[in-house]
């Protein structure tokens, strides 16, 4: 049944599955070793496939078969199903995203080649198969594709905007933007340029896009981003009166939504009022239902920038220490108004007492309470 090279690959397949399983059972799971097996054995299992089903490449001639059929097409499919493969095993010893980048591709690779064997054998004629497979892939290639090269495209670009400088960077731009709209330009004006020129054009400056990519990405982040990340300058905001170099940057002085607002605080005069929604008169303290999102609204009518600060207990860092638990709005300018979004999960007598004050004026306060 089996000629003897079919049986010599069998017998390596065996070989290497038992070696596999060994390896994952008595050694470690995790292994390059493992890998490596597993690699050996779906190699050795596609080889050992091929070789029984050509009979070790004995052909018997068919006196009926047809002389004029042609030969299959070159194709890169088995090249992008090879590197599928190694995708795959590499990723298992190496990161998660690259295995599942291997799967698909080892999916589509398998499917164009699938579609593309099956068409080489609808007819004779190799125009009407190369139409089949096109009127069956294209449009689920065209969309893919496209998806996948702005992907690339926006990655490339903001690798290259992340690396230089942010002056340079606006030049960049710009320039590319240009270039971009000087080729729309000239390909909308001169629509009998030969399609290869076309095709050059386009590839040079998707290539050129992707080089550039690949260069910013091995660069890595401009130095202050790099600062920025390690430093965490928006992960958490200065409360105390002096304006903060990036807390406070760009601070808007007006809110354009005033729905669901529970409260507002004024401060005028160096004196922190409040007035609270449905209820008549000046209030000295503010009640807020615990677990939810209610905002307040924070106006500043004083002479100076002034930042309303919320005092929520206090949390332990270490057994004998602890700091204060504060959120703040930005700076307010005179005139302006901040609107300040709490959610507190711990009721005020818990962890509490919680208040609103002005950073920087004491003797002014009013209570938050949470039941």
């Amino acid at each position: 049944m089996f000629k003897n090279v079919s049986k010599y690959v069998l017998g390596l397949t065996v070989f290497a599955c038992v070696a596999f399983a060994v390896s994952m059972l008595f050694v470690n799971p995790s292994a390059l070793a493992a890998t490596a097996l597993l690699g050996l054995f779906f190699a050795l299992s596609l080889f050992a496939g091929v070789s029984i089903s050509l009979r070790d490449g004995d052909s018997e001639t068919d006196s009926t078969a047809s002389l004029g059929h042609p030969a299959p097409t070159s194709s890169m499919w088995p090249l992008i199903t090879a590197v599928g493969g190694a995708m795959v095993l590499f990723g298992t010893i190496t990161n998660s995203l690259v295995f599942i980048l291997g799967i698909v591709v080892l999916l589509a690779a398998l499917v164009e080649w699938s579609v593309l064997a099956w068409s080489e054998g609808a007819s004779s004629d190799v125009a009407f198969n190369s139409s089949v497979r096109k009127r069956l892939l294209n449009p689920i290639e065209f969309p893919i594709l496209a998806a996948v090269g702005l992907g690339v495209v926006i990655f490339s670009f903001s690798r290259v905007m992340l690396a230089v400088n942010k002056d340079l960077g606006s030049v960049l731009f710009i320039g590319i933007g240009t270039l971009v709209l000087l080729g729309g330009v000239l390909f909308a004006f001169r629509p009998t340029l030969k399609r290869s020129l076309v095709t050059a054009i386009c590839v040079t400056a998707a290539v050129g896009l992707l080089a550039a990519g690949i260069g910013g990405a091995s660069v890595g982040q401009r130095s202050e981003l790099v600062a920025a990340a390690e430093e965490n300058h928006y992960g958490s905001r200065e409360c105390g009166a002096k304006a903060s170099k990036y807390g406070d940057k760009g601070a808007s002085q007006t809110i354009s939504s005033k729905s669901g607002v529970i409260a507002t605080v004024n401060f005028e005069g160096g004196k922190l009022t409040a007035q609270v929604e449905g209820v008549e008169g000046t209030q000295h303290s503010i009640t807020i239902p615990r677990s939810n999102p209610s905002s307040i609204i924070f106006r500043n009518f004083d002479a100076e920038r002034a930042r309303l600060v919320v005092h929520l207990g206090k949390r332990k860092i270490t057994a004998d220490v602890s700091e204060d638990i504060l959120v703040c709005t930005q700076l307010t300018d005179t005139g302006g108004e901040q609107l300040l979004t709490l959610m507190i999960s711990k009721p005020s007598n818990e962890n509490g007492p919680y208040s609103f004050t002005v950073a920087g004026i004491d003797g002014q306060s009013i209570d938050l309470v949470v039941p």
